[in-house]
């Protein structure tokens, strides 16, 4: 009797469990769907990839810097 009583009040506390345990929703990744994705350019120079926010514009497209931009410059002069 004492083993069933044991095993009684460890169903019922497993059910109880499981019943709170179903009821909460999952947790949130906090920021989830904040961020705006933004667009990403390559370099013209050298190809790194960098966000459009943060390249610098030049006649020939993006740039990573402001020194590829001009080695870029450079470099279609001399052909």
């Amino acid at each position: 009797m004492k083993y069933l009583i044991v095993v009684l009040v460890a169903v019922i506390v497993g059910w109880i469990a499981l019943r709170n345990r179903e009821r909460r929703p999952p947790p949130r990744r906090p920021g989830a769907g904040a961020a705006r994705a933004q667009t990403i350019v390559a370099c013209s120079h050298c190809g790194v990839h960098v966000p459009l926010a943060d390249a610098v514009q030049g006649p020939a497209g993006p740039f990573c810097s402001e020194a590829h931009r001009l080695a870029h410059a450079k470099q279609e002069r001399a052909r």
